[in-house]
């Protein structure tokens, strides 16, 4: 990221940080206030399954907007046009699903994921594994919200030391230790609201804006995008993210099932799911969530039009060649190239809320399954007092925070997409056939459960490590290094049919097994 600095001298400074610093105290009194106000484990974990539909759909979307959904799909619209455009659309249906599950989900009356898939298994293998997937996919998530999270800041701050990443990484992942340990789920849901807010009103200006500058002719401004990236015979035709070959339609129509299968299932939403009231609000929420999340990447969309007719890929690839930095670029040059504008200072408040907010959720869900599954029910049979449930709930959220910092801040500088895409592709391969068949097939045994979870982990971890994401290519783990025969980066493709399969044949190899209690 070579961005000019915005701590210089001068009044441009002042006004985006102290800005920031602003929204930082008022998000940490929200939580505060709102967290604080009951000391019981139901209250720590689901806000006493007391939120309704409204607030409970702005946190879903809170939720389903990390930093990287803010930023990536801006710059990478801008740069491969069709095809993601196809994946906005794949984001936008991925709440569907949501909405399909929303309900059943509710009802059983659980909130981790080992516990709903109790209610199909009794004993205690549906909660370690459970637990296992929790940290399988939220902890790499975190690490990956925070890595951005720090390169961005030191881009905004225009720092450019190799520790300057991994010291605001740190400083801004303490911040979201603390809270997610004092708010709970109360204390998040209103962070996740807020930044909803906020996300969705600076998307909205900024959208008007950029509208405006094309005196709201939309079909000039996808002209001009298609001209700013490459031209229409490219910018509007598949093959512009994974090149236009087998191999890259295949990559394509496998990210586009991550987005469209996992995102609605990861451990965050669950926990979001079991605070509401019900399982009507439950299903009203995540029906007005569909709504609002289509048009969020509608505008992101229109956005990433804008940003390749404004900027231009090629000043966008030439300042960040991962084009996370298009949405400042963009604001900046609405703002007439100033880097202290008002356009800018408020997008930048809205990556710092979202990174805060989306973190803090992770790390809740990562504590509670920790904390609840295998703490109170594993260890100790469910015979814990609420009180000292809560203790340990907060100080395993201290403990899972710091860690993830850690992990972070220690190879900063590494190649983050195998994270991402391992942790994606094991909430649509895993988790989604899991919670399909607990909710909706009698059939589903203790057997067919375990191969799911455990089959289907091992397949999307020897798929991946064995794939371009660990070795191979430049953008890899490990670049110098080349021992991957699996040709895709992005395996759903291969792992979410095997997923459902393993399910399918362990539960036909036994029968049926006793429905889990309490």
């Amino acid at each position: 990221m070579n961005g000019a600095r915005v701590l210089a001298t001068g009044s441009g400074l002042v006004t985006p940080l102290t800005l920031f610093l602003v929204v930082l105290c008022l998000c940490f009194l929200l939580c505060l206030v709102s967290g604080m106000s009951g000391d019981t484990a139901s209250d720590f974990y689901v806000a006493e399954r007391s939120l309704p539909a409204a607030r409970s759909a702005l946190a879903l979307c809170g939720d389903y907007i990390p930093v990287t959904a803010l930023l990536s799909p801006i710059g990478t619209v801008a740069l491969s046009g069709y095809d993601s455009m196809v994946l906005a659309a794949s984001a936008c249906a991925a709440l569907i699903v949501l909405l399909v599950l929303a309900e059943p989900l509710r009802n059983t009356g659980r909130f981790t994921l080992g516990s709903v898939l109790e209610t199909r298994v009794a004993g205690t293998a549906p909660r370690i594994a459970g637990t296992v997937l929790t940290l399988v996919v939220c902890v790499p998530l975190v690490v990956v919200q925070l890595t951005v999270a720090g390169n961005v800041i030191t881009y905004l701050l225009g720092l450019r030391e190799p520790a300057a990443a991994q010291i605001c990484t740190a400083l801004i992942g303490l911040l979201i230790v603390s809270f997610a340990a004092f708010g709970g789920m109360r204390g998040t849901s209103t962070i996740q609201a807020g930044k909803a807010l906020l996300v969705f009103g600076v998307v909205l200006v900024l959208t008007v804006v950029a509208g405006g500058r094309f005196d709201g002719d939309f079909g000039t401004m996808t002209r001009e995008a298609a001209l700013g990236g490459g031209g229409a015979e490219v910018f509007h035709a598949p093959g512009g993210l994974f090149g236009n070959t087998a191999t890259g339609t295949l990559e394509l129509l496998s990210l586009g099932m991550t987005v469209l299968l996992g995102s609605a299932v990861v451990p965050p939403i669950l926990l979001r799911i079991g605070a509401t009231r019900g399982g009507r609000t439950a299903r009203r929420a995540a029906s007005h969530a569909v709504v609002m999340i289509t048009l969020f990447y509608t505008a992101l969309v229109l956005l990433g039009l804008a940003a390749a007719a404004v900027v231009g890929a090629g000043v966008i690839t030439g300042d960040d060649p991962q084009a996370d930095t298009a949405l400042f670029l963009l604001a900046r040059a609405l703002d007439g190239g100033a880097a202290d504008g008002m356009l800018f200072t408020t997008a930048a408040c809205a990556v710092f809320v979202t990174a805060l907010a989306s973190v803090a959720g992770l790390t809740l869900a990562t504590a509670a399954a920790l904390s609840h599954d295998v703490y109170a029910h594993t260890l100790r049979g469910g015979a814990v007092p609420d009180r000292r449930e809560t203790t340990v709930a907060r100080w395993t959220t201290v403990a899972v925070g710091v860690t993830s910092v850690f992990l972070a801040v220690l190879p900063h500088g590494w190649s983050i997409v195998f994270l991402a895409s391992f942790a994606a592709a094991v909430a649509a391969s895993v988790i989604l056939p899991a919670l399909v068949y607990t909710l909706f097939w009698k059939g589903f045994t203790r057997r067919g459960m375990l191969w799911t979870l455990y089959g289907s982990l091992a397949c999307c971890l020897v798929l991946q490590c064995f794939g371009p994401t660990v070795s191979g290519r430049p953008y890899s783990l490990l670049p110098g290094h080349d021992f991957h025969w699996f040709p895709l980066q992005n395996i759903a493709l291969f792992t979410v049919p095997a997923g459902f399969l393993l399910g399918w044949i362990g539960s036909r190899l036994t029968p049926p097994t006793p429905t889990g209690i309490g």
